[in-house]
């Protein structure tokens, strides 16, 4: 071949890439350009029913965070929802780019954040046509960096365990209430369900009440416990009797603590004598732990085992077992 006729064909294929290039889209791609352009324009306008105009009647539309839409109807709630939303994403920046039947839009969207601050990122959605509409709509956002959604909240139930409602405002629910946290002490399964928080106590004070129950209680009368206007800070309910004269009863009451006299009562302070508890169950280490730092007595439950850790415990805080039966 000749230099002349090879210039030739080299002029000829240029021309027909160059006819090629400047050649009309063809009639499908123009069909799904336009209705491309009319589906932007929904967005545009803010018009769900446009958008959802543009789909197919099985449409499926998956979005960023895997949710899937089936049908117009669930598209057209989903869009009023978003819509109807002054925090809804905000969409700017869109090419898009039609290839046959399939149709790859890029974008940028941009989401608030915690704190009023807002953050932008990609997007990309795949458009599947068929019969001239939307079929299937797959979009992608580039979540790098992105917050994390707040884990949803357990059901209060489940954290709170069971809750027991307390209601103070009379001298029996008062005498109640204090029964209620001696048989705590005793129960190290109910304890131990307290300090891990599945059982709760809800206590509501009916102050007005209480208060009159505290002025009845003025005069000295067995089993008197002093209210937090008369008894010093720091001293316990029977110490408080001790102020008729401090120095005849026992050590524990002269140094402003509870009274341990033993027996039916206290003659001298005209109370009722310090309750000795009784221990159940497997008596070890952990358990004497809950006895309060008065307690120098206790009775031994006959069914109860007294673990080798136990005694030793007793012997270590002085506490000494009472071998008579309650009457």
């Amino acid at each position: 071949m000749s230099t002349d006729a090879l210039r030739e064909q080299i002029r000829m294929q240029v021309r027909k890439a160059l006819s090629a290039a400047s050649s009309p889209v063809p009639t499908a791609d123009a069909s799904v350009a336009a209705l491309m352009r009319r589906f932007e324009a929904g967005y545009e306008t803010v018009n769900a029913e446009a958008i959802v105009a543009c789909f197919a009647p099985d449409v499926v539309w998956v979005l960023p965070d895997s949710r899937v839409l089936k049908g117009r109807e669930a598209c057209l709630a989903f869009l009023k929802e978003r819509f109807a939303s002054p925090t809804g994403p905000k969409f700017s920046d869109s090419h898009m780019n039609v290839l046959g039947q399939t149709v790859v839009q890029n974008y940028k969207v941009s989401v608030p954040l915690p704190g009023g601050q807002t953050g932008t990122y990609d997007g990309t959605d795949v458009y599947q046509i068929r019969d001239g509409l939307i079929a299937r709509k797959d979009a992608y956002w580039k979540q790098v960096g992105m917050p994390k959604p707040a884990a949803p909240a357990q059901p209060t139930a489940s954290l709170a365990g069971v809750v027991v409602p307390l209601r103070v405002g009379t001298a029996a629910q008062a005498a109640a209430l204090t029964e209620l946290f001696k048989r705590l002490a005793a129960s190290p399964a109910l304890l131990q369900a307290a300090q891990s928080g599945l059982l709760r106590f809800d206590m509501r004070v009916d102050e007005a009440a209480v208060k009159a129950v505290a002025a009845s209680a003025a005069t000295p009368t067995p089993a008197t416990a002093a209210t937090p206007s008369t008894a010093p800070a720091g001293t316990s309910a029977m110490a408080a009797t001790t102020a008729i004269d401090p120095a005849a009863c026992c050590s524990s009451c002269k140094e402003g603590k509870a009274c341990e006299c033993q027996g039916d009562s206290c003659g001298l302070h005209d109370h009722a004598a310090q309750d000795v508890p009784e221990l159940k169950g497997v008596i070890g280490e952990k358990l004497l732990k809950t006895l309060p730092p008065s307690v120098k007595t206790v009775r031994i439950h006959p069914k109860a085992v007294l673990t080798p850790l136990g005694k030793e415990a007793l012997r270590k805080r002085g506490i000494t077992i009472d071998r008579g039966t309650k009457s």
